[in-house]
């Protein structure tokens, strides 16, 4: 038997001596490679790697015995590679009893086709995040790919716990989960869960006061900042005498305007519950108005006369309270700031509720409640009288005491 170096060096060509017959037998991998007198080597080489020297004699048993053992080892290594591969990636098709199948039947229910194109982009945004996350550090099958049964409340734990740092993250996560098999139960023909398993998992619930709120030296220290003719202080003069969210200051323009009042339909929930505001124009927001030349159909435009996007301008924002020093707060902190003002100068629930589209009195009943108690409390301040106590406890200022500032007791 008798052995040749074929074509390309990747294939060798078998012949039995003193016979026609010749068996040509394709060997990939084989690197030949003689030294420098000449001398064959030859070696198992695939994508890149050399993964050992091979007899010397490719017509000797030995070799082919070499050759396959070099070769199932590689072979082996590259199926679980490529098993790796599949479990990392998230099919276009989601394959049916998945994690990632009880997704898609969520972004296809009218629950979700109801929420409006931004917190449509936020939900799939949460949900391709965690079906691309793998299951621990050492093992790399994405969440995608687990079964629905085995997809229990501590799967849900895991999601909820890998945001912890941020817990208005974890808890946002909890509740798409918990959106996601509250459809899946609903699911046509039949249901993909019984049960809500995400419901059986407790949120973070972050308890704080929300954003800061605004008051009147924040504005005197931003518009010193930026200029009373700054694109920055109409942005904020908008939103101190409209009360607007940053979504409407995106869009609010000229057109809105009919004499001296804004109509416009509010940007969030403008799909499931819309609300059309009519807010009458104040003598100092028309002001600022005339300073800045109209150019387009926005009040708010970049540099280049084209409108802001909802988050450019978002980000645009928050960048210039930094600017002034006042990092801690955002354009809810103004609307927050607006509706504490109004509340403070004895505006009723009903007209807060007509100044910021408020469906109940839920919400306005928080500024108008805080507003009366500090009232009450300063009434409440002028009747303590301790009697000859008191006057006790400042006898050694001596006349001092009388030009202590009276406490208002009006409302």
């Amino acid at each position: 038997m008798a052995c040749r170096w074929g074509t390309g060096g990747r294939r060798f060509e078998l012949e039995d001596v003193g016979m026609n017959d010749v068996a040509t037998i394709d060997l990939p991998y084989i690197e030949f490679n003689p030294n420098r007198h000449r001398k064959e080597r030859y070696y198992f080489r695939a994508n890149g790697k050399r993964y050992g020297r091979l007899p010397d004699n490719p017509s000797r048993q030995e070799f082919t015995d070499k050759y396959w053992e070099f070769r199932n080892l590689f072979e082996g290594a590259l199926a679980s590679l490529q098993e790796i591969a599949i479990a990392q990636e998230v099919p276009l098709v989601a394959k049916p009893g998945t994690f990632h199948f009880l997704c898609v039947n969520y972004l296809r229910s009218k629950a979700f086709e109801k929420l409006d194109a931004t917190t449509q982009n936020k939900r799939r945004s949460i949900i391709d995040s965690m079906l691309l996350e793998p299951l621990t550090a050492a093992d790399p099958r994405l969440f995608a790919h687990i079964p629905i049964p085995a997809f229990g409340a501590e799967s849900v734990e895991t999601l909820r716990d890998r945001k912890k740092d941020t817990p208005f993250a974890a808890d946002e996560r909890l509740k798409v989960l918990r959106q996601i098999f509250e459809a899946g139960k609903t699911a046509k023909p039949q249901p993909l869960v019984k049960v809500n398993t995400a419901k059986l998992v407790e949120s973070f619930r972050v308890k704080t006061e929300g954003h800061a709120t605004m008051r009147d030296d924040d504005i005197a220290k931003y518009v010193e900042r930026h200029g009373t003719q700054s694109k920055a202080v109409l942005g904020l003069t908008i939103l101190m005498y409209t009360g607007v969210r940053v979504s409407d200051l995106a869009l609010i323009g000229p057109q809105h305007r009919r004499g001296d009042v804004l109509t416009f339909r509010v940007f969030k929930g403008r799909n499931k519950n819309p609300t059309t505001l009519q807010v009458p124009v104040h003598p100092i927001l028309d002001a600022v108005l005339k300073l800045h030349p109209v150019t387009d159909l926005s009040y708010m435009v970049t540099e280049y006369g084209r409108p802001f996007s909802i988050k450019g301008l978002g980000n645009r924002v928050s960048d210039w309270f930094t600017q002034a020093g006042l990092p801690h707060l955002t354009a809810h902190s103004v609307r927050k700031g607006l509706a504490t003002n109004m509340a403070e100068n004895e505006a009723t629930d009903l007209m807060l509720e007509g100044m910021f589209g408020w469906k109940d009195a839920k919400t306005s009943k928080i500024y108008t409640r805080n507003a009366q108690r500090a009232r009450l409390a300063r009434q409440a301040v002028s009747k303590i009288d301790w009697g000859e106590s008191g006057n006790v406890l400042t006898e050694e200022t001596g006349d001092e005491s009388e030009n202590m500032p009276e406490i208002a007791n009006g409302s």
